[in-house]
């Protein structure tokens, strides 16, 4: 292809693109018009499904968009700079799917593809009522356009722009680049393929309770229905948003090599904060739903989770804190982002104002030990504890004279912030499915709970038998005084042997009561308890999944053991590390089939003297990407129900000696089984039904 064609098609690319992204923006202002003229006492009909199907126009160009970009990846078309600072060098079967990958592998592709999510939502607003309108669902897909326009006003941001073009000379006559230049190794795996879409998912579903919620302040319309609509939506996307935000731990544990899965990173925290006020959104959601309460509570935790679904947005495109997630610092983006977080506050908090008579409701609680009392410390709880965790995060940010001010916090703080707030919260929720609307006496609390409490004891037992033989070996003094530290992890041991004996016995005395009344086996009991009381026993799951994790968190956090050593390129060279044994066997480096050099280091495992495997920690230098000459460590794991091995190859030492650093990480297994659980019960919840739930 000639040069002079070449740069007249990218020209046409570029053109298109940003054409389409012009389209979308005037589909959204067009729908808001329409739909607002809808709304006035004068308005027709036909200009409120006028603005559904402009909304539904919006998603339309924006998907063309997307497909744009996705078309570049996909046939290698480095005109654009976006696909060529992206693109991956990954070769073999599956490199197409990295290659689509890149959509939303960095700045400017993960901001089109998020606005083409809530794109998505909208679209899914506007067909559910475009036949039969009603007031409040109006109202809040105007918001989601509303929205819309400040992520597409984003788009035309230079730095923000994906269909900006590459300097021709940095093409050849063929388009072939140049320059070495090219998506990170470390995104080059599967866990970043589905990470992100999940967690871009959750961000944009939870957007429309909070258009619902503005909805429903905005025509005064502050019955359940908003929440109706809404909760399958809400219950949705939070579980999306854990599903990314478990995928990136696991792309942490394995891809970053720093021996953990959770960092307390600015760009980490900013991913959890609207999944902690998310959980209070759900459950004021159900108070609303069923009592008629917690209104002013439920818009405002939905006003919070879409503030913080922008800080994370805010974080990575500003530059005002330092992270390894964060792009290149855009002012513009700062300004924008910053006031949509500080509009939705002053909206939504005058708002309550002006509608406080229409959303008092049944708020008051008698009795503490009732399930309006566990759902309001359950509130009180969740924006604590991200209120809290932004502040610290944001600190560095803010001026000396604010507390924190111009500080950057460690793991240490942060730990020290979540271990005590997140065992009582566990404590909380587990207790709740056994409490009352209302509450009860003690008499009839305690026949609820006894049985509960001995399935607890038996658990504990148990946890702690295995804390005594598989956490405390690995116990180190830097991890903290010892008396506080394992007095903490106990407390959090038995807290969590409820959360998880609580939930298997109300599956179990369920089923043997429905066994009772219908004649059926206890099998076939359990089966139908799971499949018609979907949202009960998904909240069960959820319950449980929840109790294993804290497990695993106090074990893979709090009794982590490392070694690290430099072995002589002898073979046979020892490592000892109590139980287990490496020793040295070679050291290779070879050229991988796209032209990165792969250093290996081979380790024999034994284990109390005999053999248990090789192992083979690697080093990858890749020659194509901006991280030319920068290692990226692929570490070897051996897994086991009650602890990992993480094996990592540092190099050599100057005296050529390969450093080996080699970390015991007790009950790693529980939090991915536990992750797991949890998602399986959220879908459970989430799942729709065609009838009532009764067990």
């Amino acid at each position: 292809m000639a040069p002079h064609a070449a740069n007249g098609a990218s020209m046409d690319l570029q053109v298109l693109g940003n054409s389409l992204l012009v389209m979308a923006s005037l589909s959204a202002i067009a729908s808001i018009g329409a739909l607002a003229f809808a709304a006035l006492p004068n308005g027709s009909e036909g200009a409120r499904k006028a603005g559904h199907y402009l909304a539904l126009g919006t998603f339309a160009f924006t998907s063309l968009a997307v497909l744009l970009i996705a078309s570049a990846f996909l046939g290698e078309n480095f005109s654009l700079q976006y696909v060529a600072y992206n693109h991956p060098t990954t070769v073999g079967p599956w490199a197409w799917l990295y290659r689509l990958s890149g959509v939303w592998a960095g700045r400017e592709g993960s901001l089109l593809f998020w606005e083409w999510l809530l794109a998505g939502f909208a679209g899914w607003v506007a067909i559910r009522f475009l036949k039969q309108g009603e007031r409040v669902a109006t109202a809040a897909l105007g918001i989601l356009n509303f929205v819309q326009m400040f992520f597409l006003s984003a788009l035309f941001i230079p730095l923000n722009n994906p269909f900006g073009l590459l300097p021709p000379q940095y093409l050849d006559a063929n388009g072939k680049l140049l320059i070495e230049a090219a998506m990170s190794p470390l995104l080059q795996t599967w866990a970043m393929v589905a990470h992100p879409p999940t967690l871009f998912i959750g961000y944009a579903g939870l957007t429309v309770p909070f258009a619902f919620a503005m909805a429903a302040l905005l025509t005064g319309d502050t019955s359940k229905r908003w929440v109706e609509i809404s909760d399958r939506i809400t219950v949705f996307s939070w579980l999306m948003l854990g599903v990314g935000i478990g995928l990136g731990a696991v792309w942490a544990y394995i891809e970053l090599a720093f021996g953990g899965y959770w960092a307390w990173d600015p760009v980490e925290n900013a991913s959890i904060l609207p999944w902690l006020t998310g959980v209070g959104l759900l459950h004021s959601m159900t108070v609303y739903r069923k009592r008629g309460g917690f209104r002013a509570w439920t818009i405002l935790m939905a006003a919070f989770t879409f503030v913080f679904v922008l800080l994370g947005t805010f974080i990575t495109r500003s530059g005002v804190v330092s992270s390894v997630h964060t792009f290149q610092e855009d002012m513009l983006s700062f300004w924008l982002f910053l006031a949509m977080m500080v509009g939705t506050l002053v909206v939504a908090g005058i708002g309550v104002a002006l509608r406080w008579e229409k959303l008092k409701g049944n708020d008051s609680f008698e009795r503490i030990f009732s399930k309006e009392g566990s759902y309001y410390f359950n509130n009180v709880i969740m924006l604590i504890a991200a209120i809290m965790v932004a502040y610290l995060t944001m600190a560095q940010a803010f001026p000396s004279w604010m507390p924190g001010g111009g500080m950057t916090f460690g793991p240490d703080t942060f730990n020290a912030l979540a271990r005590p707030l997140g065992i009582f919260y566990i404590l909380v929720m587990s207790v709740c499915p056994i409490l009352s609307w209302g509450g009860a006496g003690w008499n009839a609390f305690w026949q609820k709970a006894k049985w509960p409490l001995a399935g607890a004891s038996v658990v504990g037992a148990g946890l702690i038998a295995i804390w005594a033989f598989a956490m405390m070996p690995y116990y180190t003094y830097e991890r903290g005084i010892p008396a506080f530290h394992h007095a903490t992890a106990l407390i959090g041991l038995l807290t969590a042997s409820l959360a998880i004996a609580l939930p298997i016995y109300l599956f179990i005395d369920g089923a043997r009561k429905r066994a009772a009344a219908k004649g059926e086996g206890f099998g076939t009991a359990l089966w139908r308890i799971l499949t018609k009381a979907r949202t009960q026993s998904g909240g069960y799951l959820t319950h449980l999944g929840m109790g294993i994790i804290l497990v695993g968190l106090i074990g893979s956090t709090m009794y982590v053991k490392s070694y690290e050593t430099a072995v002589p390129q002898t073979v046979g060279a020892p490592i000892a590390t109590g139980t287990y044994t490496f020793t040295f066997e070679s050291i290779k480096e070879v050229t991988a089939e796209n032209g990165d050099d792969v250093v290996t280091a081979t380790l024999n495992v034994l284990r109390d003297g005999k053999p248990a495997g090789t192992v083979k920690p690697r080093l990858v230098y890749p020659i194509q990407t901006q991280q030319e000459g920068t290692a990226t460590m692929k570490v070897a794991l051996i897994q086991q129900p009650l602890k990992d091995i993480f094996i990592s190859f540092n190099g050599t030492d100057q005296a050529g000696n390969a450093v080996i650093t080699i970390k015991f990480f007790p009950m790693q297994w529980w939090v991915w089984a536990g992750f797991i659980v949890t998602i399986l019960g959220s879908g459970l919840a989430m799942w729709p039904k065609r009838t009532l739930q009764a067990a």
